[in-house]
């Protein structure tokens, strides 16, 4: 199999848990780079989004998300960090600038969560109603776009979420991110031989 010179995962912190098992699972056929940090919400990974890919100029294949942070939910107040239509229109400014590279892209999913635990231990709150709202919004998007997608959500609540969260309700288990990272293998090597 023909090695392709580099591969670029920009995500949140789901995506730095599972980076490793990408990286394992295709070693000696891709060379996986992610910058250093989290992109955080859809405005930040707007912001950052030449910084991203900057990390590795020569990737062939860009497998992207942002959404976790975009739906955190002020609890006294019940706004958004990031309302529904505003992430649209920064989804659409990030595809739109990614497209222009003429690297192939793969879309992640947002990941499921678990209210109920992450509200015994976080400060804010994320709703399995928004994740699915998030959701659907980007799958419009990627649709439009021709972009490709990871389905990482419908990939953990098919093996059980209440197995592969952890106690906050939405970081994986070392298990669960392996799982991921399989997934995000595979959907990566489709891009690259299709």
């Amino acid at each position: 199999m023909a090695k392709t010179n580099a591969v670029l995962l920009i995500g949140d912190s789901i995506s730095q848990y599972y980076c490793p098992f990408v990286t394992a699972e295709l070693a000696g056929q891709c060379v996986v780079r992610r910058r250093e940090g989290i992109c955080g919400d859809s405005r930040q990974l707007l912001a950052e989004l030449n910084e991203h890919l900057a990390e590795a100029p020569q990737a062939e294949v860009v497998h992207f998300n942002c959404g976790l942070h975009d739906l955190r939910c002020n609890r006294a107040t019940g706004a958004l960090q990031v309302e529904l239509e505003a992430y649209r229109t920064n989804l659409r400014r990030i595809v739109e600038h990614l497209a222009a590279t003429g690297k192939r892209l793969i879309w992640a999913r947002i990941t499921p969560v678990i209210f109920e635990r992450h509200r015994l231990v976080k400060e804010e709150d994320r709703r399995e109603e928004d994740v699915q709202a998030f959701n659907a919004a980007a799958d419009g998007i990627m649709a439009e776009a021709g972009i490709a997608l990871d389905d990482l959500y419908s990939l953990i609540m098919a093996a059980g979420r209440e197995k592969y969260l952890r106690e906050d309700g939405v970081h994986f288990t070392e298990a669960g991110s392996q799982l991921l990272g399989r997934q995000v293998a595979q959907a990566i090597l489709g891009a690259i031989h299709p």
